[in-house]
């Protein structure tokens, strides 16, 4: 997703250019999103205080955007979401510790009745 700025919500505090990762943000009087650089993580929505930050379809956008910086906002996005797997996995609560009693090998005793007759 690609995000535009309303100028005339925009009040230039300039807290949306202090949280853009990829600096795809300038402030003048108001401030400027360059679209080959913006890779839609939306920070800069989350943190505007006047809502100026709005949402444009891609459609609107890919008119402006090179083939390169497509093919690179989408390695981007594509890396930020296996990092934010690799971090949900590694900072799951599961134990990497072996487990007893589970349906390995003698630990589901009773659960086949066949296996357990004495001969």
């Amino acid at each position: 997703m690609k995000y535009k700025i309303d100028e005339s919500l925009c009040t230039g505090c300039g807290l949306c250019v202090n949280v853009c990762p990829v600096r795809a943000i300038r402030l003048s009087d108001a401030a400027h999103i360059d679209n080959d650089s913006c890779t839609g993580c939306g920070a800069c929505v989350n943190i505007c205080k006047k809502g100026a930050i709005i949402e444009v379809p891609d459609e609107m956008v890919q008119e402006n955007v090179s083939v390169s910086a497509a093919i690179a906002s989408g390695v981007t996005t594509a890396i930020g979401t296996v990092r934010d797997a690799i971090n949900r996995y590694t900072n799951s609560s599961t134990t990497t510790e072996p487990r007893r009693g589970g349906m390995g090998r003698g630990g589901g005793r009773g659960m086949n009745k066949q296996n357990n007759r004495r001969c």
